[in-house]
């Protein structure tokens, strides 16, 4: 069964875009942790980054293609990770969950583009790439090309050029 298909309300499209957001934060987090040797602590934050990242871009993806059902999933997406989190590792209570998904929405919100209108191989200054540069600086690999093009490339397969996603996105 494919994810992105039966979900018609809401509440369903909001639990498919949790789930997907915990699977590629789990599973892309669990790459980068094996290959680094990062600790536990730092592979927990790098899972609640890119939740956060990954919600931002939905967000602006349901800002492009859904705008009247925008804030009723996404705000729902925001309490179901929150949950999630705080299911999973307690220590990250649910409201703190929501504090730091907040803060980093604030954050994210200062790049323009998603990605850049010229193709280049590094997009700097888009949201994708300072992904990538986040995710990159918390596990002390500050100028490491390597994670950001893997973030960026994860995400853009993920989300934009996935047209299974673009068209749940688009309701």
């Amino acid at each position: 069964m494919n994810l992105f298909e039966r979900q018609i309300t809401i509440d369903e499209r909001a639990t498919a875009l949790t789930y997907q957001t915990s699977t590629i934060s789990v599973g892309l987090s669990g790459l980068i942790s094996k290959n680094y040797q990062l600790p536990l602590r730092q592979h927990l934050h790098l899972i609640l980054i890119m939740a956060a990242q990954q919600i931002h871009l939905i967000d602006r993806l349901l800002h492009l293609h859904d705008r009247s059902n925008r804030i009723s999933i996404i705000h729902r997406v925001f309490i179901g990770q929150a949950r999630m989190i705080a299911g999973l590792w307690p220590q990250f209570h649910e409201k703190g969950s929501l504090d730091f998904f907040s803060d980093k929405q604030l954050e994210y919100a200062q790049y323009s583009g998603i990605l850049s209108d010229e193709e280049i191989d590094y997009p700097r200054h888009t949201l994708l790439w300072e992904f990538g540069e986040e995710i990159a600086k918390s596990t002390n690999q500050i100028k490491n090309h390597r994670i950001i093009m893997l973030t960026l490339e994860t995400y853009r397969y993920s989300y934009i050029d996935n047209s299974d996603m673009l068209y749940f996105i688009r309701g």
